[in-house]
């Protein structure tokens, strides 16, 4: 075993240690070649494939844990499979589950593995193998024919609904996750395909190939979005393979065996532009295989700056590995001659801590990082949020298919050229039931920007060096070198930054710009206090208006133009491109660019000067689209082309429309499309694409739109809240301003001077407003009262009902199962999101100061969970939570409130008794029959028997049926 683990070095080093035992022997015993490695999803298992045909399965917890001794382990090594006939060449378990592994071979044969649980299956072995008995039996699910060559690549799509395959035929083929038929042959690659990358979002799928292009194809249509070129033009065929890697957020895809001024790097293609303009230089010869880390990770910079950063590792051919941060602009970590041969596959472990690699010398690598070496890892949610921006968006053309529809585009094309359209925007994302709208900023770039003279130009430089570390000395040491270089930036005529590239030669050095600041929403109120609200839909927004004149705007004023906050000190990227002679741009010229010209502040509303709150606008951009919606929209930079949208249904185009104001938010659902624009104008449209009603002014620009069935929800961007019928056209709420939403309170606030943010909105099908808040709040607007009611409030952290999911007080979870799924139950989850532990530690030190507080608080508490869930009309909620609070009452003894509840559910006995208003039903129960149901439960406390006697005797009487009057008899004298 070759270990790398200098006594020397702080307990914090990186631990590198190569497991003989992990091995596959051709029939002269000697080790053959491992082409393809890969980890189980729950970590337990390492899949290999080598020269020798077979496909063994080891044990990870030998692997991971360097200080076990592997030749005493019983179960180091898990299963041989031997039923290919040629070298197996690349080996991949199924995502998340890990219920399958693919693996394909030279045979051209495609083979599916699945694990024999039965009992008969344990304990056989491999004919012809030195492993030992098979602790585990990995038997052939399925083999898939259908390649004319060697099988190079195996990926599955992220949710396990396709397989796609790559081979030495030049092409893909993409299988059904589940039941394993061929659903296409893509064959537009003209050499061979080797490597396979799923966009984690599983909208895109891209391939590399010796044809000396990437492919970025579409799953709606499995063509091709885009073809790259530039940086594999001087590629070798040398590599057995190119297998490149999606990054974890989803904006980039590293690639191996590309070049730059005849050096070999791994380009790295932007999802924004589909660019490779960034490069990881560093490597003395041609990139083999990259891959990232399945986590992203939270960095603080020497200067206190905080951001996302992802991780990815190269090796190459040079038998050299470097691993980048992408928040930096060089690798933090870089080793060379770490095989005796090239690299040929790498994976990391579920956790992120732990790297794996394979070579042509048939060696396996094992790296394992120390505890926050590689930072602080982001919890999942927060890696969906940043990819539910890419989510919803679609790239590729698409047409007006009537001749109605393209008289329509030369008509309205006319009028909408001399509109502002100098922006790009990001898509946003609708919310399904009660889900998070308003999320936690996160990092929109990942990775910085690119360094070459030919690329656009940088805001900022991360520069910091770190020391270097020495080699150790020993027979083919792994160098480990933490390189520490300065590149030199210059600023040109135009004012841009330029930064010289720099070649490393075995080091490694590329110029990144960090991250850029997260994106917030900034409420602003005469009352001094501030509210900082994160990306609600990820649409990228600007900072409030804060340079509208005292006393307001005149009336000839269409609106202020807020400058754009300069990032690090640099000039503003987002201001408008200047046209006219002065600069010497002509207009054709500008259009071509306009991908390339940052996004812009909105302009803001004249109301916002009078306006005690002021929410960010989505900063206008060039492209969005909501695949949900059917929608997408095309905005123009410098007014040269008119702002266009385009609805689509299976990515077939039916109607087009052209508005003289850039598009920041769409909508829709299969009743209708919502459209708003920069100049406040909402365009509603029906699923034909007809025009339902003239352009709706609104009072300022909308930050969110929303919409459920036929009701649709608009936020405007001075805090004024509406929701529509929209078939019906009626209001059902007309600008409701959310200020009162937003007051702070000292238990719910991080610190005194705390704001309170939005964090989730959503519309109900009745078309109320549900709203939570960062202070862990949830509201909605009683229609009757016309008041915002709260119906979460953290301060119910004391209760002892206070749980996720709730529980009665027996502790039983059962009979609350589909509790979670109402709207109440869903409502108090995204308002309590990440604040649950910091609301329960604050409530367990309240209580030991009062005894009584609890008991109080709980009733309290139940009491307003049946309210809420009336208020949000939630029969099933309203029912349990009415058998709680019973439960309760029987506990505590309380006979006042116990008598209460069953008179108003019992009603009048006697007859007239209904002239008094008492209705027998509320949310569709019959409240006399819930009277039944909770009897049983208040006879658990015997000092409560009267009353429910009592009760009992009431239901009987009113509920039996009338007994028929006597006959009347006449008599006489």
């Amino acid at each position: 075993m070759l270990e790398f683990d200098r006594e020397d070095l702080p307990p914090t080093a990186m631990h590198i240690y190569k497991p003989d035992w992990v091995c596959h022997l051709d029939e002269k015993g000697k080790r053959a070649p491992i082409y393809s490695l890969h980890v189980h999803p729950d970590g337990t298992r390492l899949a290999t494939g080598a020269q020798d045909g077979k496909v063994k399965i080891w044990n990870m917890k030998t692997l991971a844990d360097p200080n076990i001794d592997a030749t005493t382990e019983p179960s180091k090594h898990l299963c041989t499979m031997s039923v290919h006939n040629g070298a197996v060449l690349c080996v991949k378990w199924s995502s998340e589950d890990g219920k399958y592994l693919a693996t394909g071979s030279d045979d051209m044969i495609v083979m599916i593995w699945q694990l024999d649980r039965s009992s008969e299956s344990w304990g056989g072995a491999t004919f012809g193998s030195n492993d030992g008995p098979n602790v585990e039996t990995w038997r052939g699910y399925k083999r898939l024919s259908g390649h004319e060559s060697d099988v190079t690549d195996v990926s599955w799509s992220p949710d396990n609904k396709y397989l796609a395959s790559a081979g030495l035929d030049s092409k893909i083929i993409i299988w059904d996750g589940k039941s394993f038929d061929r659903i296409i042959t893509l064959d537009k690659h003209s050499g061979f395909v080797k490597g396979l990358t799923w966009d984690p979002v599983g909208k895109y799928m891209a391939s590399q190939s010796d044809d000396k292009t990437v492919r970025i194809w579409r799953i709606s249509d499995w063509q091709v979005e885009v073809l790259i070129e530039k940086p594999y033009q001087d590629s070798t065929g040398t590599t057995f393979f190119r297998r490149l890697s999606w990054s974890p957020e989803g904006g980039h895809i590293v690639t191996a065996n590309a070049f730059s001024n005849d050096k070999p790097v791994a380009a790295v293609i932007s999802r924004d532009n589909w660019n490779a303009d960034i490069s990881l230089v560093g490597h003395d010869a041609p990139v083999e295989v990259v891959s990232f880390n399945p986590l992203l990770y939270r960095y603080i910079d020497a200067k206190g700056n905080s951001g996302l950063t992802s991780i990815v590792a190269v090796g190459s051919q040079d038998r050299g590995l470097t691993v980048w941060k992408t928040s930096d602009p060089r690798p933090f970590v870089g080793i060379k001659e770490l095989f005796e041969h090239s690299f040929l596959d790498m994976c990391w472990t579920p956790d992120g801590k732990t790297l794996l690699a394979c070579s042509y010398d048939g060696g396996v690598i094992v790296l394992i990082f120390p505890a926050g070496a590689l930072g602080e890892a982001v919890p999942v949610e927060e890696r969906h949020r940043m990819l539910a921006k890419y989510g919803y968006e679609r790239r590729g053309a698409v047409m007006a298919e009537t001749a109605l529809q393209l008289q329509m585009e030369e008509k309205l094309k006319d009028s909408a050229a001399q509109s502002r359209m100098d922006a790009l925007m990001l898509p946003d994302v609708s919310m399904e039931g009660v889900t998070s709208t308003f999320d936690k900023p996160s990092d929109p770039s990942v990775f910085a920007e690119p360094i070459s003279s030919q690329t656009p130009a940088l805001s900022s430089i991360v520069t910091a060096a770190q020391p270097s570390s020495p080699s150790t000395a020993q027979p083919r040491p792994p160098q480990v070198n933490l390189v520490a270089s300065q590149q030199e930036v210059t600023i040109t005529k135009d004012g841009k930054k330029r930064i010289k590239p720099l070649f490393l030669g075995n080091g490694m050095g590329m110029g990144m710009a960090p991250s850029q600041p997260s994106v917030r929403l900034q409420i602003q109120s005469p009352g001094g206090y501030g509210s900082v609200v994160s990306a609600t839909d990820r649409v990228e927004r600007g900072e409030p208006s804060t340079s509208i004149p005292e006393g307001g705007f005149p009336t000839v004023v269409v609106g202020t133009k807020r400058k754009d906050a300069p990032i690090n000190g640099s000039a503003p990227s987002g201001a408008p491109t200047k046209r006219g002679p002065e600069n010497g741009i002509k207009g054709k010229a500008v259009a071509q660019k306009e991908e390339e010209v940052a996004p812009r502040n909105a302009v803001s509303s004249p109301l916002l000067a009078v306006s005690r709150v002021r929410l960010g606008v989505p900063r206008v951009r060039a492209n969005i689209t909501r695949n949900r919606a059917g929608l997408e929209c095309h905005n123009s930079v410098t007014g040269a082309k008119p702002n266009k949208v385009i609805y689509s249904q299976k990515g077939s185009p039916v109607w087009v429309d052209y508005l003289p104001s850039p598009v920041l938010l769409m909508t829709g659902n299969s009743q209708f499309s919502a459209v708003t624009c920069e100049d406040g104008g909402l365009y509603i449209y029906s699923p034909s694409g007809r025009r339902l009603m003239p352009c709706i002014q609104l009072e300022a620009a909308a930050t969110l739109l929303e919409c459920d069935s036929e009701y649709l929800l608009c936020v405007t961007s001075c805090g004024l809240v509406s929701t529509w019928n929209v078939i019906q056209q009626v209001a059902i709420l007309s600008s409701v301003s959310i200020s009162p939403l937003l007051q702070p309170t000292a238990h719910a606030a991080d610190a005194a001077s705390s704001s309170v943010s939005i964090t989730s909105a959503t519309v109900r099908q009745n078309g109320l407003p549900l709203l939570t808040t960062s202070a862990g709040h949830g509201y909605t607007y009683h229609e009757g009262m016309k008041v915002w009611v709260k119906v979460v409030d953290p301060w119910f952290a004391k209760s002892s009902f206070f749980s996720d999911p709730p529980r009665d007080a027996s502790g039983d979870f059962g009979s609350f199962i589909s509790h979670r799924k109402g709207v109440l139950a869903q409502l108090q989850s995204a308002a309590m999101a990440g604040r649950l532990e910091k609301d329960v530690s604050f409530a367990q030190g309240l209580l030991t100061v009062d005894d009584t507080l609890q008991s109080a608080v709980t009733l309290t508490y139940l009491e307003n969970q049946i309210a809420s869930a009336q208020v949000l009309v939630s029969p099933v909620e309203f029912k349990q939570w009415l058998r709680c609070y019973a439960q309760q009452l029987a506990h505590e003894s309380s006979v006042a409130r116990v008598e209460e509840l069953c008179k108003y559910l019992l009603g009048p006995v006697y007859q007239g008794g209904e002239k008094s208003g008492w209705q027998a039903t509320i949310l569709g129960h019959q409240k006399r029959e819930l009277l039944r149901e909770l009897l049983p439960v208040l006879s658990s406390n015997r000092s409560l028997q009267r009353i429910v006697k009592e009760y009992q005797s009431g239901l009987d009487m009113v509920t039996k049926p009338a007994l028929e009057k006597p006959k009347e008899t006449r008599g006489g004298l």
